[in-house]
């Protein structure tokens, strides 16, 4: 299963199609945003946390 995110990159899986809550537009896990355990598109994340840049991290573990 191909095709591409609205960032240009392309998704060679179907787990890593995602769509953001708020607006339904796809994602790739590259630019999704995640906010408690949700997942936001980056105009919608920025929207929510009124800010004018959000940082995609990476997840992390707890030790």
């Amino acid at each position: 299963m191909g095709g591409s995110c609205g960032c240009g990159s392309e998704v060679h899986f179907a787990f890593h199609h995602l769509a953001c809550l708020d607006c339904g537009v796809g994602c790739c896990p590259a630019c999704a945003v995640h906010l408690e355990s949700v997942t936001y598109c980056g105009g919608c994340a920025r929207s929510l946390l009124g800010a004018t840049t959000v940082r995609v991290g990476g997840p992390f573990d707890l030790q």
